[in-house]
């Protein structure tokens, strides 16, 4: 989405956040890559809500993520809950998994956080115990809190976002939340325009239903491509998305007024998208309804300083009557409008938010369930400042010790990924000298455009100790790929276990059209890496640039790459190159456009 060009008709305010708040890197969090497609048992702590009515289940270890929302009166499950825990490349650090309701604060992307722990506590809430799920989220330096509560037959999701600092920073936030997809679901909302952004680079407004589209799009098995359907709703009250299925039995979300947004993911029923919810969650289908704080994800809202932004959800079963369900899209919307507010009337929603955030939302946990990480704490300490009210952040034995320490006065002596906001920086030119404080600081300055002072910074944490991390920033300012490439040998030679120099550096080569040279790498490499399917896409790309066309195409048949990203063509376009004459395989096409 980050070159996503906007409609001539698009406002300026909305101009103005879209402009406003990319991240250009995921820093201070490193990158979750490694995973794999195996089978293998899986033990993951859960906490379940259960009031008779509903059933939850969330999994505070995996970002608190819902995982489950039974309605146990009808027997049915109302979100997509895969059979197996597949992770692919779809987050701002990688690794995504898809199903359940999923809680996002960072920015555009899936974030950060929702495949990392957060703390967990039981807590008092109007309708008696609730859980609470928080943690710091270090890219913008925001604190998500979030209060789920089973009240009747909603599922309620109570959350503070809060800017501990004083200045203004960008908001970013969305729910996104999986729901199962047949022939017949149908995801509707009373709006008569949508923004609309596919894979093919742009953002247009269309009515809704769009005449000029052979089908509705309400219908999201029916489309032909995937896309966002990002609903023109911010000017409603009570805003809400509903899917239902053929029979009226369905899902719903509507929350209070801070959620602008209200949006439809849909994979679509070409070749492509079908293959993506394969690789994703096997034989089952799934279409992703969100709400946000914006009207798009493209754009970026501001959150004061000092201050707090605070919303509710509501989620719960819908029921509309079978021919409301089928009939036309404004009648069928509204009738999905009215159901929802019959799960949640938006008057009484408002006065619960109000109740709750003036009586509940800071009372003190009343027992912990689940540590997040310890950088809550760090951050405060780093700020000589107290946690929020009704929150804590205990110390936890993760690498935020190590930036514990440093405030402590001790120096940095084992790999920590740099710390880079404005408050570490000075931090970090307080400490005492080490290889890791240079090496810190010169990455500070690689991303300011500083490449000079970069360069001298890393060259003084080499001399100091030599570190893979410190020759890839080298071999990353260098222009000489002879050079560049020595970098990256010396760094893999201290760390031949870390995939991403190894992929790095044969890219590297193949951009420098050196592909018998990128061979050579890949061979160095040690088993578990050469198999790797990334590693195993740049040996087929190779392969391909040297002209041994049957080798690079025996290597793609049966070719998985676990990270793949979403929206990578990379492996039906080598196909194509490398087999012309031949159709791309089902298996090996991931094309969202289509085509």
């Amino acid at each position: 989405m980050s070159t996503t060009s906007l409609a001539a008709d698009a406002p300026e305010a909305m101009r103005e956040r879209v402009a406003r708040g990319r991240l250009h890197t995921p820093l201070p969090y490193g990158v979750q890559s490694d995973y794999d497609r195996g089978d293998q048992p899986l033990e993951l702590p859960s906490i379940t809500l259960d009031n008779g009515i509903l059933r939850a289940t969330v999994l505070p270890g995996l970002g608190g993520r819902v995982w489950s929302l039974r309605d146990l009166r009808a027997d049915r499950e109302l979100l997509l809950v895969p059979k197996r825990l597949r992770f692919a490349g779809f987050a701002l650090t990688d690794a995504w998994f898809a199903g359940g309701i999923e809680w996002n604060l960072g920015s555009t992307g899936h974030a950060t956080t929702t495949c990392r722990p957060m703390h967990a506590a039981v807590v008092d809430s109007p309708t008696g115990e609730a859980l609470r799920l928080w943690e710091w989220e270090r890219t913008r330096d925001l604190i998500l809190s979030l209060d789920l509560t089973l009240a009747g037959d909603r599922l309620l999701a109570s959350t503070r976002v809060i800017n501990p600092d004083g200045e203004d920073k960008p908001l970013y936030y969305w729910t996104n939340i999986a729901v199962p997809e047949s022939d017949a679901t149908r995801v509707l909302t009373p709006a008569t325009h949508a923004w609309r952004t596919s894979y093919s680079g742009s953002l247009d407004r269309v009515p809704v239903p769009h005449p000029d589209d052979s089908t509705d799009i309400s219908y999201p098995a029916a489309s032909s491509a995937s896309a966002d359907y990002f609903f023109d709703v911010a000017q409603q009250r009570g805003r809400s998305i509903t899917s239902v299925e053929a029979d009226g039995s369905g899902f719903c979300q509507t929350s209070t007024d801070e959620l602008h947004g209200r949006k439809l993911f849909l994979w679509g029923h070409a070749p492509g998208g079908r293959r993506w919810q394969r690789w994703l969650v096997n034989d089952q289908a799934y279409a992703e309804i969100q709400a946000g704080v914006c009207a798009t994800q493209l754009e970026h809202d501001l959150i004061d300083g000092s201050s707090q932004r605070s919303w509710t959800e509501a989620f719960g079963a819908a029921s509309l009557p079978a021919e409301a369900a089928s009939g036309d899209f404004a009648t069928a919307a509204q009738c999905a409008a009215d159901a929802a507010e019959s799960v949640a009337p938006i008057d009484d929603l408002e006065e619960w938010h109000q109740r709750w955030l003036a009586d509940y939302a800071t009372r003190a946990p009343r027992s912990a369930l689940h540590n997040g990480s310890g950088w809550g704490q760090v951050e405060l300490t780093l700020r000589e400042q107290a946690a929020p009210e009704g929150l804590s952040f205990p110390a936890v034995d993760d690498d935020s010790r190590l930036a514990a320490a440093m405030l402590a006065g001790d120096p940095v002596d084992e790999p920590l990924l740099p710390l880079i906001s404005s408050r570490w920086q000075r931090a970090i030119e307080d400490s005492p000298q080490g290889w890791w404080r240079s090496y810190a600081l010169g990455v500070i300055d690689h991303l300011a455009g500083a490449a000079a002072t970069a360069r001298e910074l890393y060259c003084a944490s080499i001399e100091q100790r030599e570190s893979a991390v410190a020759l890839r920033g080298l071999a990353a300012l260098t222009d000489d790929t002879d050079e560049a490439a020595t970098f990256y040998q010396r760094a893999r030679d201290l760390d031949p276990r870390t995939r991403g120099l190894l992929t790095e550096h044969v890219q590297l080569l193949l951009d420098a059209d050196r592909p018998a040279d990128a061979l050579r790498v890949i061979d160095t490499a040690s088993p578990a890496l050469r198999d790797h399917g990334r590693t195993r896409l740049l040996r087929a790309r190779s392969l391909h640039a040297l002209g041994r066309e049957a080798e690079a195409a025996a290597l793609l048949v049966d070719l998985e790459v676990p990270d793949l990203a979403e929206g990578d063509k990379a492996i039906g376009d080598l196909w194509r190159a490398v087999c012309p004459d031949r159709p791309l395989p089902p298996a090996l096409d991931f094309s969202m456009t289509g085509d």
